[in-house]
């Protein structure tokens, strides 16, 4: 079906996506979707004018209603933003805007077009006081597995604010989800129609026949695939491409919507992601081999770096060779023993709601995995291992959050990923589906289904969407009420965790598969001498900067010497959410507001060759008090980055060797 053809079949889909006249005129590889103008006042690029309303019709919400219930959520401000800082804080002054911080301006949705039938969706912003003095374009790849709208108000409206346009990718993945049963699938905009009726526009469909899907629900009824699980493309893969082809578009855009004079060596190009959009930030500036990126902020990426025996890591006194970890093989690791580890610290945010810990401590004794004899020897050698595996002492008391998070959905997203499984092999016997509150799969309420693009994160858990274990002895159930076949406890089913971590470190022929996948796309350290900063947690759990970042920096300083301009800041007391809920909100300070000021320095550096600030670990101070009653953050909380760091926070890097100070 054409893309125009799948335009006319009705009101539904014509009243989202009417195709633009610009459309035909595209470069090969980018269909132009819909233009879009936002006057700042009952709307903007930011999402602050308008307030979310509830849906005209909850069953069939538009367009304009996803993308706002999309961008509605806000950081409490008492963490900082919307205070000290966010779109509503000019950052010259430290003052709220007289208008909010709401901007005006225009707004295309397009997808890119990769290699083997992928495509990412793209959305340029260009602000209505879009800048011709200094020319400037901010690359924003999402965060996660979100869809385009996610970091328009953590990152995009930084640019937006400068004049600069801003160019966002969802890399491949986003929310595309296909409810099997109905044979519904949302659109790039958020809507939803048939699979047979979306045709081109849809985000994605499972690569199924109707044969192949009606088989398989008869045997795993009210199934639901993910883009980001079930593609069969690794996106990932093409994650540093993706951000290039943004950029390409985006220059193509301008120049089509200016008449011209948008040229890579006239306009600054700053590329600004975090978590999976700072590893993809960090992917593209290895793949620019054109020098379209000038300059690069990557916070608390999730960059998957190649082993090398020459990387050393020192934190103190304690060494580590070669630390860098795969996202999947850390992942299945602490899934392996963060639940258990959790009864070590039983005062952590969250920890009374792993409510199966002392099943997994006894299955992991009961299975060899464990040694010692009673539970709190139990929960303290889960500890130990993961401590000794490479995780910092800092995340132990994010064991519980960790772990509820969900790094087996994760974990067994990734593995279907980068294996290039389809939902039909339910890998390690998981699948995904919307469950009643006895946790077994039912059919997907339609209004939740409806609006999952604005809700989602690009998979499970969401909702009453989960993770399935379907080898539950008594039928499938949600994992984590599941039963292990092996050990006859609710376990939070181990069986599932260990045939998970197999795939990321065994040799079985899946195995194989998935980690051919994963070394497709790892990182070697070269990003051509671009200026560049990388902002991590010290408390991360989640993308630990033990095996992200520190190994990053590592290979480099190897591939780059001296003539590397990555500096790295380590910020004490953050961890990877951002989360301000109490028990967060005495402990931990907002990473975000590093974010923001790496790109001011970067900025700063291109457009007055400013220096970088020298490679350092930022002393912050946690809010303290009460949990859920913590006072408000001020500046005192969160010191700024040093251009020249005092000697005892002074991070140094040679010749592949990075040596922390505690």
């Amino acid at each position: 079906m054409t893309l125009r053809k799948a335009l006319c079949l009705g009101a539904a889909l014509a009243s989202t996506l009417a195709a633009p006249a610009v459309a035909a005129q595209a470069p090969k590889g980018v269909t132009v979707l819909r233009h879009l103008s936002f006057d700042g006042v009952t709307d903007d690029l930011v999402g602050l004018a308008a307030k979310p309303a509830a849906y005209a019709d909850p069953l069939h919400p538009n367009a304009a209603e996803l993308r706002r219930a999309t961008m509605a959520v806000r950081p409490d401000p008492a963490s900082g933003w919307g205070r000290l800082f966010g779109p509503t804080i000019d950052a010259a002054t430290g003052q709220p805007y007289p208008d909010g911080g709401r901007v005006a301006g225009e707004e295309y949705l397009a997808y890119t077009h990769g290699p083997g039938g992928g495509k990412s969706a793209v959305l340029l912003q260009v602000p209505a006081k879009l800048s011709r003095v200094q020319r400037c374009i901010l690359a924003v790849p999402q965060a996660g597995s979100f869809g385009i709208y996610h970091d328009i108000s953590t990152t995009g409206f930084w640019g937006l604010q400068r004049g600069c346009a801003v160019v966002y990718s969802d890399k491949g993945h986003g929310t595309g989800a296909h409810d099997l049963s109905s044979d519904t699938v949302t659109l790039i905009d958020g809507t939803t129609a048939k699979a047979s009726e979306a045709g081109a526009l849809s985000h994605f469909t499972a690569p199924l026949s109707a044969k192949a899907r009606a088989a398989f629900l008869a045997r795993w009824p009210h199934r639901i695939a993910f883009k980001a699980a079930h593609s069969r493309l690794n996106p990932e893969s093409q994650w540093g491409e993706d951000v290039l082809r943004a950029i390409r578009y985006a220059f193509w855009q301008l120049n089509d919507r200016d008449g011209g004079g948008w040229t890579s060596d006239n306009t600054i190009v700053i590329v600004a992601g975090n978590s999976n959009g700072g590893g993809a930030t960090l992917y593209a500036g290895e793949k620019d081999h054109e020098g379209l990126i000038d300059g690069l902020v990557a916070g608390e990426p999730q960059v998957q770096v190649r082993g090398d025996p020459e990387i050393r890591v020192l934190r103190g006194d304690k060494a580590r060779a070669n630390g860098a970890r795969t996202l999947l093989d850390y992942f299945t690791f602490a899934n392996l023993y963060e639940p258990c580890a959790v009864l070590a610290m039983t005062d952590a945010p969250w920890a009374d709601r792993v409510t199966h810990a002392a099943d997994r401590c006894a299955s992991l004794k009961q299975t060899g995995l464990l040694d010692a004899g009673d539970l709190t020897g139990q929960a303290r050698e889960s500890q130990d291992k993961l401590l000794a595996y490479g995780f910092d002492p800092e995340t132990e008391v994010l064991n519980a959050a960790g772990y509820l998070i969900g790094p087996d959905a994760t974990a067994a997203k990734y593995a279907s990923d980068h294996g290039r499984f389809g939902v039909e092999r339910r890998i390690c016997g998981y699948s995904y589906a919307s469950v009643d509150a006895e946790g077994r799969p039912r059919v997907v309420p339609p209004a939740e289904f409806a609006e999952i693009f604005a809700k989602a994160s690009g998979g499970a858990p969401t909702g009453s969407i989960d993770l399935i274990n379907d080898n539950d002895p008594r039928g499938p159930r949600r994992n984590d009420l599941s039963i292990s076949p092996s050990t006859g406890r609710t376990d939070y089913n181990l069986d599932g965790a260990r045939c998970l971590r197999e795939l990321a470190i065994g040799h079985s022929s899946d195995a194989r598969r998935v980690q051919a996948g994963i070394a497709e796309f790892l990182a070697d350290g070269n990003l051509h001498g671009k200026p560049a900063i990388i902002v991590h947690g010290r408390a991360d759990n989640r993308v630990p900067p033990a095996f992200s970042s520190r190994p990053y920096l590592a290979a480099n300083s190897l591939k780059e010497g001296a003539a590397s301009r990555l500096r790295y800041m380590e910020v004490e007391n953050a961890e990877h959410f951002g989360f301000a809920m109490p028990g967060f909100d005495t402990r931990f300070v907002p990473l975000a507001y590093y974010n923001l000021r790496a790109l001011d320095l970067v900025w700063e550096t291109l457009t007055t060759g400013a220096p970088l600030p020298g490679n350092q670990i930022i002393r912050t101070r946690p809010r303290g008090g009460t949990p859920g009653k913590a006072p408000a953050l001020t500046p005192d909380n969160i010191p700024p980055i040093a251009i020249v760091p005092r000697a005892a926070d002074r991070i140094r890097v040679q010749l592949g060797v990075v040596a922390l100070p505690d």
